[in-house]
């Protein structure tokens, strides 16, 4: 049995590579699964939350799943009930990629508001008088999260929800010693422990 020089080795290994097929850059990876189990469903509903819920959960199954666009875009009726069903099978041509199928959901089903409505759906909705600041908090910071971002920095969305809260919050903490939500909430927490 005779030895291979480290030379002689070398070529071996690039003349194997080159005859390997070669996989180039703009390729999609193999899927490695589809919709088929996925139990998220989107009915058509006119909700822009439903909408927001819908392609979040969906866009984690995918990613978990590892389900390339291709794949997704050719499955996403199995995840369609009722009128969406229907919409999706006169919209489906406009859709040549995943990101073009999201963003057809997107216009049709969760239009945009204009910011001046978020601000007023911010400003109606003041905290209830059993509502635990962390809910509060939480929708509250949705909504702003709904406004173009960068729009107003955290201080500034912290004014707002501020005014909002109950007087039993704002009498035990002053607004001059928050500088974050966390703080915001750790200190309203504990309002409500010694309160009950």
């Amino acid at each position: 049995m005779t030895q291979m020089s480290d030379e002689q080795f070398q070529i071996l290994i690039e003349t194997i590579k080159s005859l390997a097929p070669q996989k180039t850059e703009q390729e999609e990876p193999q899927s490695k699964g589809s919709f088929s189990n996925c139990p998220v469903r989107f009915s058509g509903q006119r909700d822009h939350d439903a909408v927001d819920e819908f392609i979040t959960a969906v866009e984690t199954y995918k990613e978990v799943e590892g389900i390339s666009d291709k794949d997704a875009l050719k499955g996403i009726s199995l995840l369609f009930s009722n009128i969406a069903i229907t919409w999706w099978k006169g919209v489906r041509r406009e859709a040549t990629t995943w990101d073009d199928a999201l963003q057809l959901l997107r216009d049709h089903f969760s239009p945009t508001k204009p910011s001046y409505q978020i601000y007023m759906e911010i400003f109606e909705t003041k905290q209830g008088s059993t509502e635990a600041i962390d809910t509060f908090i939480c929708k509250q910071r949705a909504l702003l999260a709904k406004l173009p971002e960068g729009r107003h920095n955290e201080e500034t969305e912290l004014d707002f929800i501020y005014g909002l809260m109950l007087q039993k919050y704002r009498e035990r903490i002053p607004r001059h010693e928050v500088k974050s939500f966390r703080e915001l909430l750790e200190r309203g927490r504990n309002v409500e422990r010694t309160r009950q």
